[in-house]
């Protein structure tokens, strides 16, 4: 005989209670975390500082999960878009799985950037420089190297091609002892007091252990689960798709809850479900 209990819905204040256990293992690692992380501006300076390996860049503006469009063909949501004081343009990308950090899929991001950075009657050449940054959980390009750049090159003289265009893949399964192996090391950190960052440790600590800042996690999560619960997601974003699968699986819905709430088909839904470790 099946527990009636099961079948009736679940309340604001239970789902806030799994919501706060979740919290406490989230990293920078997670796309939802990341995010928010990243609202402190001082976090994506210095992440950018790191992986760029100059302490004299100035974030001045950044957006977070902006939806750049293609009118002609596919959009993408990006993870979060920076901008220097030199107007050098940064996109960084947290991937957790191989897929997602394809050498076209960088590709696609370059040509999404520049389609939106260009005004209707701007020449060519006012176009910035621009760099995609992809941390990914693998080592996708499978070099064994802890950061690897991308440009491109004239073959017959293998001088650079200046474009502006720029690809940073960084791994982020290496954690030696260096300043980028720290960095890493902190993007994969559950506890605050773990991380040699003194900029990301307040951020996580203040996000985890105030109240103030559970409590805005806690919304967001509640955000997540409405529109799973009540519109789904769009089609054809698949990234922002996942995510949402992903978020609530760990608040507990079963597989085929979640297809009709992303409306998508269960298929999909369990082998993102298999591909996942939490």
């Amino acid at each position: 005989m099946t527990d009636s209990t099961i079948l009736q819905p679940e309340g604001l204040e239970q789902r806030y209670k799994r919501y706060k256990e979740k919290i406490k293992h989230f990293t920078i690692m997670n796309d939802i975390f990341m995010r928010n992380v990243l609202k402190e501006i001082s976090c994506t300076e210095y992440i950018l500082q790191v992986i760029m390996n100059r302490t004299d860049i100035k974030v001045i503006d950044q957006t977070l999960q902006k939806d750049y469009k293609n009118l002609q063909g596919r959009s993408a949501i990006l993870d979060c878009v920076a901008r220097d004081a030199e107007n050098n343009f940064f996109n960084v990308e947290i991937q957790g799985e191989n897929d997602g950090a394809s050498p076209k899929r960088a590709r696609y991001h370059c040509g999404l950037l520049d389609m939106n950075l260009l005004n209707p009657g701007e020449p060519f050449d006012s176009l910035p420089e621009t760099y995609i940054i992809f941390i990914t959980k693998n080592d996708v390009l499978g070099y064994n190297r802890p950061i690897s750049h991308i440009q491109r090159r004239i073959n017959e003289t293998e001088d650079i091609f200046q474009d502006g265009q720029h690809i940073l893949y960084v791994n982020s399964k290496k954690q030696d002892d260096t300043e980028l192996g720290r960095l890493m090391h902190d993007l994969h950190c559950e506890e605050a007091d773990e991380m040699y960052s003194n900029i990301l440790s307040t951020r996580v600590h203040q996000l985890k252990e105030t109240a103030e800042g559970v409590n805005q996690m806690c919304q967001e999560l509640e955000e997540i689960y409405n529109e799973g619960e009540q519109s789904g997601v769009q089609k054809g974003e698949l990234k922002k798709a996942r995510e949402t699968t992903l978020a609530l699986l760990e608040m507990g819905m079963s597989a085929e809850q979640i297809a009709k709430a992303v409306n998508l088909s269960i298929e999909t839904i369990q082998n993102w479900i298999s591909e996942a470790s939490f």
